[in-house]
């Protein structure tokens, strides 16, 4: 690792933030440099998932990946942003728009103060995290690895590596990296993800900043990067945290989009589904069981622009699927639902869920919260993020039935449940402020 690999990564990274800024600026519009700063993390994570969703297509279609390309795409993307502002005629930020000082400012500094301290920690640890988990080697970075060296999806390793069938948005930004970085250096890579969750934290603080107060907001965020399972795995090399996050920052922006149909909130979330539908196969089903609430929750009125957004979604996985076609391989879903391993799958998701070893004490204080909210609060929130929340449980329920290669265990080494079950806790930890919120809210009504 050097200073020159570090300085590479922060470069590529920084041009991530420029494109989904500029994505933002033209179809949101920034009145302060003040809203600009507080929605740099969701255009950072806008970002990762354009220039993903674009690099499966053109891969899919034999361009060349390699530096040049991936500096000329990077650019393409943010003049194309820039473009829609030109077009609608979205004006320059002016000031900053400070928040005034009061009580709820230092519990935000607070907060801040100690996400800051832990991201510190998680950096350190980063620069030296040598390459362990076996899927991380065994084939999400030895894809990246192809992409880097081949400069496309070399038909041997991604036809005969495990979980072939697997979209490689992943190892786009993998071979993206190992670019910026300067050669294939897994250690460094490393820092890649430490970006990421960054980029994940200050897009979910951003987003809930003006909806939950800092006392609801910080803890729940605190808690969910150091609860066991999360805590240890947010920078293996693999696509799990990446798909969580666009799907429950997506979802978050749909909550959002119920409430005060702002247009732009609707599009993010298409992007961002967009990339998680590239980046794993169970990104189709948690993307479906997000915009399939969002119909059901949402008025009628509103369902023409949901259906525009899901067909985008549906148009972004397709390249992908023709380029798996073409080349024999299977569809990855499972092939059956029932049986006699119904009851014994919904017992050990039921168990992963509500395990606090793994999840502290998130999948409870969520659980609390959903209730107090369908009873006190905001029901149409409380009935979002419980139906997400159900749909993708049975997803993870279906995989374990479908797939009978799949042992009856918590082990990740015989069955995935655990990480279907990482994109409800994500989502819960996420939720918890609005639902409190709105609790506590409806309860200073007169």
């Amino acid at each position: 690792m050097t200073v020159r690999s570090l300085a590479g990564l922060a470069a590529l990274n920084l041009a991530y933030v420029l494109v989904g800024l500029s994505f933002l600026w033209g179809v949101r519009g920034f009145r302060t440099w003040g809203a600009v700063l507080r929605l740099t993390g969701l255009g950072y994570l806008l970002g990762v998932a354009a220039f993903g969703v674009a690099w499966t297509a053109l891969l899919a279609a034999g361009v060349p990946f390699g530096g040049l390309q991936v500096v000329v795409s990077l650019v393409a993307l943010a003049v194309a942003g820039v473009a829609v502002v030109l077009l609608r005629g979205s004006p320059v930020p002016r000031g900053l728009a400070l928040p005034r000082g009061t009580p709820m400012l230092l519990v935000s500094a607070a907060g801040i103060a100690l996400t800051g301290l832990f991201l510190e920690a998680l950096f350190r640890a980063a620069r030296l995290h040598s390459l362990q988990a076996y899927d991380a080697w065994a084939f999400w970075v030895a894809k990246g690895k192809a992409i880097f060296f081949f400069g496309s999806l070399d038909e041997h390793v991604f036809t005969t590596t495990p979980n072939a069938t697997y979209p490689p948005l992943q190892p786009i930004l993998d071979a993206a990296a190992f670019h910026a970085i300067g050669g294939a250096d897994v250690v460094t890579l490393h820092v890649q993800f430490w970006f990421l969750v960054v980029g994940a934290v200050a897009a979910i603080a951003g987003l809930l900043h003006r909806h939950a107060p800092p006392w609801l907001l910080w803890p729940s965020l605190l808690l969910v990067l150091v609860v066991p399972r999360f805590g240890e795995r947010l920078l293996v090399p693999q696509a799990d945290m990446l798909v969580d996050v666009f799907v429950v920052v997506a979802a978050l922006l749909l909550a959002l989009w119920l409430r005060d149909r702002a247009g732009w909130r609707l599009v993010a979330a298409a992007v961002l589904l967009a990339g998680a539908v590239n980046t794993k196969r169970e990104g189709i089903l948690f993307a479906a069981a997000v915009l399939a609430v969002a119909f059901v929750v949402s008025r009628p009125r509103d369902w023409a622009r949901l259906a525009i957004a899901s067909l985008a979604v549906g148009l972004a996985i397709l390249p992908w699927r023709l380029w798996a076609a073409s080349h024999d391989l299977p569809s990855g879903t499972p092939t059956s639902f029932g049986g006699d391993r119904l009851a014994d799958a919904i017992r050990l998701s039921f168990e992963v869920l509500y395990s606090t070893a793994r999840w502290s004490v998130v999948p409870l204080v969520a659980t609390i919260a959903l209730v107090a909210a369908a009873v006190w609060g905001d029901r149409r929130l409380a009935a979002f993020v419980a139906l997400v929340s159900l749909l993708l449980f049975a997803g993870g329920v279906w995989s374990t039935v479908g797939f009978e290669e799949l042992a009856l265990t918590a082990d990740e080494s015989g069955n995935p449940i655990v990480r279907y079950t990482g994109s409800i806790i994500l989502l819960a930890a996420v939720a918890v402020p609005l639902l409190l919120c709105s609790v506590w809210r409806r309860g200073e009504e007169p």
